[in-house]
């Protein structure tokens, strides 16, 4: 009866620090505790958890052991350390009084026993009341601590796994696109497959054209092949492809051509052609060793770090077009207009390291390929559709690219067009050395020069608008009359102080901005160490030709659109 009426008749709360502010003030500190486990130490929670649970419902059976044992021997403590078992609110009235008829009996002694008793059940009942608070308030407070430590927890695992889970769909496209790559290699490969049957009409085309080279060489009183008598000394008859070459010949040449297709095959090792490259494999091993000889070969010879790992050349290119071209040069045949005529088509021809001697390629169809370390000696291109070939690192001696006036254009071509012109849009000439090359009215938009070095080059009503010679080597040019609109000549070399003053005077009208550039002296060591011009040219035979004039480097100092 006593406890329902507590019940009825509520204690006052003691503010702050009651059951509920108790709950949620450590609630806020499970959630705080959470955030910064959450950011800076959940590997640690991971690898503790059972730890921190353990400690956790170790503290929660505690507490709930130490308010069960209180609860039930609260009597025998209250009454040990007050005197009273009793705490309820209608027990006060007893002592209250006791207090009153000692007041009204005037008897202190009565009165301040009745108070002393008053007093020790008002501690009773404090020490009952505060106890009971503190431990449902320490029960709700670690409950509520560990549903908000475990569910922020919970929540941040979940970012976390997240998190994990987009680095899985990163590494899924990855091999998506390693597997696209791997298709594509594929794809180019059962290419390279179709075209390798080719190579057996090739090689037919390749014996047939030997029987033509006996043909020559039995008329011109050359023993047989075979007979014991023929000396080697490695000369070819030069063949005339109208008159010592069959028709149905010519044909099937044309044929192969179009019929072998361009595309992209698995890169090489090392390009046997290239002499850095050689240089670049046999000092690999030394790297770590002369790191400042490795820097230096490498600045000087352009060498990029390896990526490593299988990969296609950059580009579609046609090995098959290359081997033709090499089988019509073997055999003695020195100008191609017949059979460009009859439609041969040399485009995408991958044929590096070639060597063209006084070969007459007027009209032919080079467009994309790829001659990069050729060596061509007076070959002449007039007339030739050049776009986007590729002459890298190449070495020419008097060779003409110079458009074609119809009547001076090889048979079997029309003499009634006024002009063939030669288009070398986008042709690459980067690190080549060129000795007395004729560009003279040629259509080079965007053509390419950087890092090579010209020698007594003729640019005359050539339009190479939009080219660049970056690190060219430009001695004795003339671009009398040239269209060099937006050309970059950044880093260009070339002879006389005033080099740029006499190129904006000799240009065409308004294609060239002297005040976009800027020229610097430099000496002639500075020159030789351009690679192009080193590989080829001594230091005695450059200094004889630039004389007393000396060198200058050319600096871009504003953008061309501006």
């Amino acid at each position: 009866m006593a406890e329902n009426d507590e019940t009825k008749k509520p204690v006052r709360r003691g503010g702050w620090f009651n059951t509920g502010s108790m709950g949620l003030l450590v609630f806020g500190f499970g959630v705080a505790a959470g955030f910064l486990i959450a950011f800076s130490g959940l590997g640690i929670v991971e690898d503790a958890a059972g730890i921190l649970l353990l400690v956790f419902l170790t503290a929660l059976m505690f507490i709930s052991a130490f308010g069960l044992a209180v609860y039930l021997f609260r009597k025998p403590l209250l009454r040990r350390l007050f005197g009273f078992a009793q705490t309820e609110l209608e027990s006060f009235a007893e002592p209250l009084a006791e207090v009153a008829r000692g007041a009204v009996d005037r008897n202190p002694q009565k009165a301040t026993d009745a108070a002393r008793d008053l007093v020790h059940m008002a501690f009773a009942r404090y020490a009952w009341v505060s106890t009971r608070r503190w431990i449902i308030g320490s029960l709700t407070a670690l409950i509520a601590a560990m549903a908000a430590l475990a569910g922020t927890a919970l929540l941040f695992r979940q970012n976390q796994l997240l998190q994990d889970q987009s680095v899985l769909f990163a590494e899924q496209n990855t091999r998506i696109d390693q597997q696209i790559t791997l298709d594509q290699y594929t794809v180019q490969l059962a290419e390279a497959s179709r075209n390798a049957q080719l190579v057996v009409e090739i090689t037919a085309i390749a014996g047939e054209l030997g029987q033509a080279v006996d043909r020559v060489m039995a008329a011109q009183g050359v023993p047989e092949t075979g007979s014991g008598a023929r000396s080697v000394d490695g000369s070819v008859p030069v063949l005339d492809p109208l008159q010592d070459l069959d028709l149905g010949l010519i044909m099937r040449i044309s044929s192969a051509s179009l019929a072998t297709r361009p595309y992209r095959f698995l890169k090489g090792g090392i390009t046997t052609h290239d002499q850095g490259d050689i240089l670049r494999d046999a000092l690999a091993r030394r790297r770590e060793d002369l790191p400042q000889t490795w820097a230096a070969m490498s600045q000087g010879f352009g060498w990029e770090e390896e990526t490593g790992g299988l990969g296609l050349v950059d580009r579609p290119a046609s090995p098959e077009r290359g081997q033709l071209l090499t089988a019509l040069l073997q055999s003695g045949i020195r100008n191609t207009e017949v059979l460009s005529f009859y439609g041969l088509d040399l485009s995408y021809a991958y044929a590096q390291g070639l060597i063209l001697p006084t070969v007459s390629a007027q009209s032919a169809r080079l467009a994309y390929a790829d001659l990069s370390y050729a060596q061509v000696f007076e070959t002449d291109f007039g007339g030739a559709a050049l776009t986007g070939a590729r002459f890298q690192k190449a070495f020419m001696r008097d060779v003409s690219f110079a458009s074609v006036p119809g009547e001076a254009i090889n048979p079997p071509y029309s003499k009634e067009l006024a002009v063939y012109h030669t288009n070398l849009a986008g042709t690459d000439f980067t690190g080549a050395y060129l000795l007395r090359p004729d560009f003279r009215n040629v259509n080079a938009l965007a053509v390419q020069f950087d890092g090579a070095t010209l020698v007594e080059a003729q640019f005359q009503t050539a339009r190479v608008s939009a080219g660049t010679f970056r690190g060219a080597v430009l001695l004795d040019a003339d671009f009398s009359g040239a269209d060099v609109g937006s050309v970059d000549f950044d880093g260009a070399i070339m002879i006389g102080a005033d080099a740029l003053e006499q190129l904006a005077a000799t240009v065409a009208p308004g294609s060239f901005v002297p005040d976009r550039f800027e020229a610097d002296a430099i000496s002639l060591e500075e020159a030789m160490e351009v690679a192009s011009l080193y590989s080829v040219m001594d230091f005695a035979e450059l200094e004889a030709r630039v004389g007393t004039r000396g060198l200058v480097r050319i600096k871009r100092v504003q953008p061309f659109e501006n």
